[in-house]
């Protein structure tokens, strides 16, 4: 779906922008469930959780370390890798979309990946 006009190729970038924040922000809890499955993952004033059956847990803890502080930090890499790839795909909406959602889980699973290294 390609936006013509000169006013609605502007909100093409912000929406892609927007949406790879917000992806990085909600996929965080699903990113530290497959760290804590393949790795171990950290849980807050505790052990760390590794395994299968400890999922769940891995999930809430990351909502903790979203709410401590790194919720910021993911949103902010998020929007920025939507924006540089809004800048590369061009007013393509629905592609930019999906680019930034993927790219947005990548952050998320980043993130999850330094916390279970160095926390």
């Amino acid at each position: 779906m390609r936006i013509e006009g000169d006013r609605s190729t502007m909100l093409v970038p912000w929406a892609v922008t927007a949406w790879g924040g917000i992806a990085a922000v909600l996929t965080a809890p699903i990113a530290a469930a497959i760290v804590g499955i393949l790795l171990r993952f950290p849980i807050p004033f505790g052990d760390y959780a590794s395994g299968i059956g400890d999922t769940i847990n891995a999930g809430m803890a990351s909502v903790f370390y979203l709410v401590w502080g790194e919720g910021v930090a993911l949103a902010a890499f998020g929007a920025t890798a939507g924006y540089f790839l809004s800048k590369a795909l061009g007013p393509w909406l629905i592609r930019g979309l999906l680019c930034s959602v993927v790219a947005g889980f990548g952050v998320a699973l980043i993130g999850a990946l330094l916390i279970a290294a160095f926390g």
